[in-house]
């Protein structure tokens, strides 16, 4: 019996199932336990450690062998199907649980997209991450899971879940999707991780690189470097992989990480065989050096396009040391090609011809796994097995004397071995060469340092020099308009400010100015929003502006419903506020007594509080709120100790104007009243703000009339056109430039405007991506549409789609994220299927269940995901990229059946606030057809959508069906192969 290698275990831990994208047919256990031991593999990663139903199949297959790794039950595994000498006892694959996330977010200004190797020290620990994981994203779309976390959050949440696991840092060097990737990487570890990146214990050297491009970055030699295969199907493992001396267990594996003491060296593709090695242009057939790239400024010199730097123009962006240096604890590497690539060259055939296939198997049958032939096989036995010129050819390969075409801006390189003169004169040649692994320092490539180059990755970047102080804060930036408003002296001040114009920026200056100008004491001051978002954002712009400034907290900044609250408390009328389960149950109760419509009791009673007990709230041919529902409900009320909602307003409005002393004091205390969204204003507001109001008050609001679109909770803009007859001599102010919207998004959204020189005029923000309409045939497609152009806009979600995407008018600078992006929406209704479409894609995104809240309350606005909203739910948000899906007539405006139709004129102040929203494109989708309310129909664009005259596009032919890596043999000589492709999964 033949034993290889005893004393020495290799192993490939990252690796997908066919659970992943792109994964061949037969990427199950079965398939990667065999080609585990077709390869020489004594451990394998099971790959996809976060997706439930892997983690299923993983716990149902495997049998604990020893701490932390498996085996493959006996009675599913596949016979080899081999029966020379080496084969007689083969070594059992070990599997050890681990996985891969990708991490795309939004971080210092740039969009980061880091892919993380997952080690877990057993299938419990998997679970349980699965689980937490799965409450932050899409876990089941995709074997590799997107995520929409900072990476160093991921750290932190893996090791909380497990803290055995390893995180290791992937690919380091891919342009797209890695650390240190130049297209949406950092330039040091320590950048991405922060005070966890003492956590990272190795770096994962990826395809794109080798050890020797990695000891040019001094600041990574704190860090072990290991290589693994990033298999997508079985095939294809062990093209890279590492080498160990200690135990096949989980605890012994992880500490030779850790500690680097018995971790031997690694296998090594050739990296100048991917596809961005070099720098170059695929259009113009132009491949070059990083070198020649920076003489020629990065420009194509045919066509003058910026080129495609690759992964060595990065190493030498960050290099600190040039290239053959050795740094301390350095591991030794050797690098190889696979046998069935030396074949296919030695037989002039292709890699997956019959030819190679039959002497591939012939090969291992006689000497051994494929990893044995490659490095340790005596040339003599190579010769015997397999003739003189593959022995010839697999001794070069072990010299590192390879012919090499590097690849570039998609174009993958090529590693040959022989040349046409050598298979002419080969015959009769019998000469041996050393054929051990090249020891550190001894590799072959040659990377010179650029005298250009930036400080070494372990020196992290110092602070930035601090600005220069400017001699007014307060006033400095602010154009002459939001000057006028700020500075402002005198009893009333009007603001019409449209979106983009700097309306918060205006009254968080203003609150500044009257503080530390005009030294009005905060607690003299009172500033009233619609939302604690805003009024938080605005506490944070003032302690900002005032960083030092004494008695800050007196100054009353908050909701409506919030000052309502803490009169009510003050005058000792305090208690609890129902929340919305709370006071739905009430309403249910008087509803059923009263035998009444809930959804009418509900609606009436609210209407009737904002008109002060008024029969507000009657549609035609509707019966008024009859009194005894509304007292039971307040009795209701009474007995649980609660005010709901619009008692916040209503009560404090009926006291301040039954109690001439209570309303004197506030009129007393509140010497300066600022108030944000103005023609939001209800009635009851409309009473509780000029009851606050006193002859010596100064008041300023702001607001835009044309984003009036709460008139189905009582808002009535009328309020901002008549403030000049509230307060006569009141001054007028209109902040005409948008920093927001770029030109095309100004021009389109003026078309809604009844006078287009009501609004901004003057756009401040550069762009020219137009305004762009995509049809779809279905709200299906219609989803899958947004989904496909979501990935587009952040560049791909892996290299697949990276290479088959190509965005027509995309930001030149790509750097979008999850959180850049906003879904918008009529209807709820509309909602569930975008999710689900981006669900399906793998997508981050995050649903508002809710719609428009008491205080207009949005979702996780710092969440790195997809934000999909209604157009209510998104007033007072932007985002640089919006969709508004379902522009179609009777969604927009809302005139479907069963509902009540909306105000022409408010549903197109709706639409304007949707389409300005956006700060760099606006994307508007419809469905030819649509099913609402159980009715299918034909639907027509909206005449709104008309109006904007949008820039049409066909749709994008889309993502590629769910692709395939192809199988080394598609048919494998060894029965067991044939015979497992029907157990696996299509």
């Amino acid at each position: 019996m033949v034993r290889w290698d005893a004393m020495e275990i290799v192993a490939d831990f990252h690796v997908h199932s066919r659970y992943s994208i792109a994964t061949g047919r037969n990427a199950d256990l079965e398939h990667l336990d065999l080609w585990g031991r077709y390869k020489g593999l004594a451990v394998v990663g099971t790959g996809d450690c976060t997706h439930p139903e892997w983690l299923k199949e993983l716990a149902d297959k495997l049998t604990p062998a020893a701490a932390g790794v498996y085996t493959l039950k006996k009675e599913l595994a596949l016979p080899l199907q081999l029966c020379g000498p080496p084969w007689e006892e083969p070594v059992p694959v070990r599997f050890v649980v681990t996985g891969e996330v990708s991490a795309i977010y939004s971080k210092a200004g740039r969009v980061r997209k880091v892919h993380l190797l997952l080690l877990l020290s057993g299938l419990e620990a998997a679970q349980r991450l699965s689980r937490r994981l799965g409450q932050l994203g899409n876990v089941v779309a995709d074997g590799r899971p997107i995520l929409g976390l900072d990476a160093k959050y991921l750290l932190e949440l893996t090791l909380e879940t497990d803290p055995e696991a390893l995180v290791i840092p992937a690919h380091v060097w891919t342009p797209w999707f890695s650390v240190l990737g130049a297209k949406s990487g950092f330039d040091t570890i320590e950048e991405c991780f922060e005070e966890h990146a003492r956590q990272i214990y190795a770096l994962e050297t990826g395809l794109s690189s080798d050890p020797p491009m990695n000891w040019q970055v001094s600041g990574l030699d704190r860090y072990l470097l290991v290589s693994n295969s990033d298999a997508h199907s079985p095939q294809k493992l062990a093209r890279e992989a590492n080498i160990f001396t200690v135990p096949p267990t989980y605890p012994d594996l992880a500490q030779a990480i850790r500690s680097r003491e018995g971790f031997a060296g690694t296998i090594e593709f050739f990296p100048q065989e991917g596809k961005y090695h070099l720098d170059g242009h695929r259009k113009c057939g132009l491949r070059l050096t990083p070198e020649e790239a920076m003489k020629l400024g990065g420009r194509c010199p045919q066509c003058s396009k910026p080129l495609t730097l690759g992964v060595m123009h990065r190493v030498l962006e960050l290099a600190d040391r040039p290239q053959g240096s050795n740094p301390p604890g350095s591991k030794p590497f050797t690098s190889l090609i696979s046998l069935p690539a030396i074949l296919a060259e030695v037989l002039a055939s292709g890699s997956a011809s019959k030819k190679v296939e039959h002497l591939f198997f012939r090969l291992l049958e006689k000497l051994g796994p494929e990893l044995h032939i490659l490095r340790h096989t005596a040339r003599e036995d190579v010769a015997r097995e397999g003739g003189e010129l593959l022995a010839y050819a697999l001794d070069k390969m072990r010299r590192g004397e390879v012919h090499i075409t590097p690849g570039y801006d998609g174009v993958f390189g090529r590693i040959s071995l022989l040349t046409p003169e050598e298979r002419r004169r080969f015959r009769g040649q019998n000469t041996f060469w050393d054929s051990k692994p090249r020891a550190p320092g001894t590799a072959k490539l040659q990377i010179e340092t650029s005298p250009t180059r930036k400080p070494a990755a372990a020196a992290s970047a110092s602070p930035a020099s601090p600005l220069p102080i400017k001699a007014d804060p307060i006033l400095a930036g602010l154009n002459p308009a939001q000057r006028l408003a700020v500075t402002h002296q005198g009893p009333a001040l009007l603001v019409q400010a449209g979106p983009g114009t700097g309306k918060t920026r205006a009254l968080t200056h203003r609150l500044a100015y009257l503080l530390k100008e005009r030294r009005v004491p905060p607690a003299r001051v009172l500033a009233l929003t619609f939302t604690r978002q805003a009024a938080g954002e605005m506490a944070a712009r003032v302690a900002r502006l005032l960083p030092d400034f004494p008695d800050l907290d007196r100054l009353t900044l908050g909701t409506f419903h919030a000052l309502g609250l803490k009169i009510l408390s003050d005058y000792g009328l305090g208690r609890d506020v129902a929340d919305e389960e709370r006071r739905r149950n009430l309403i249910q109760e008087v509803a059923r007594k009263c035998n009444l419509p809930a959804s009418r009791l509900d609606r009436q009673i609210s209407a009737a509080k904002q008109a002060l007990g008024g029969p507000g709230g009657i549609r035609p041919g509707e019966a008024p709120l009859p009194a005894p529902a509304f007292q039971a409900y307040e009795a209701l009320l009474e007995r649980e100790g609660l005010w709901d909602y619009e008692d916040l307003m209503a009560r404090p409005v009926r006291l301040l104007q039954e109690d001439a002393g209570l309303r004197r004091a506030y009129q007393e205390r509140f010497r300066h009243l600022l108030v944000d969204e103005y023609q939001d204003l209800n009635e009851v507001q409309y009473l509780f703000l000029r009851a606050l109001a006193g002859p010596e008050t100064e008041i300023m609001v702001i607001g835009d009339p044309h984003q009036a679109i709460y008139g189905f909770r009582g808002a009535r803009p009328e309020y901002f056109t008549r403030f000049a007859d509230d307060w006569p001599g009141a001054t007028i102010v209109s902040f005409t430039e948008t920093y927001r919207l770029p030109p095309p998004l100004l021009t389109a959204s003026q078309r809604l405007l009844p006078d287009p020189e009501a609004g901004p005029r003057i756009s401040r923000r550069p762009g020219d991506l137009p305004v762009v309409l995509l049809e779809a045939s279905s709200p299906q497609e219609e989803a899958r549409l947004i989904a496909r152009q979501i990935e587009a806009l952040v560049g791909g979600l892996d290299h697949q789609s990276l290479e088959n995407y190509r965005l027509r008018y995309q930001d030149p600078a790509g750097e979008v994220g999850f959180k850049d992006i906003a879904i918008l929406f009529r209807l709820h209704a509309l909602g569930d299927e975008l999710w689900a479409a981006l669900t399906a894609a793998g997508i981050p995104g995050e649903l508002a269940r809710q719609g428009v809240g008491p205080e207009i309350n949005g979702i996780d606005l710092k969440a790195q995901r997809v934000k999909l909203l209604t157009l209510h739910a998104a007033k007072g948000l932007e985002f640089p990229y919006v969709f508004i899906a379902g522009c179609e007539a009777g969604l927009l405006p809302l005139e479907a059946a069963g509902l009540e139709p909306g105000d022409p004129e408010e549903e197109r102040r709706l639409f304007y606030v949707g389409l300005t929203r956006a700060q760099c494109q606006v994307f508007l989708t419809r469905a030819g057809s649509r099913t609402l309310w159980g009715k299918p129909k034909r639907t027509r664009l909206s005449p709104l959508v008309e109006a904007v005259n949008p820039v049409r596009l066909s749709p994008d032919p889309g993502r590629p069906r769910r692709g395939h890596q192809k199988n080394l043999f598609p048919e494998s000589r060894p029965a067991a192969l044939k015979r497992g492709r029907r157990r696996s999964r299509g």
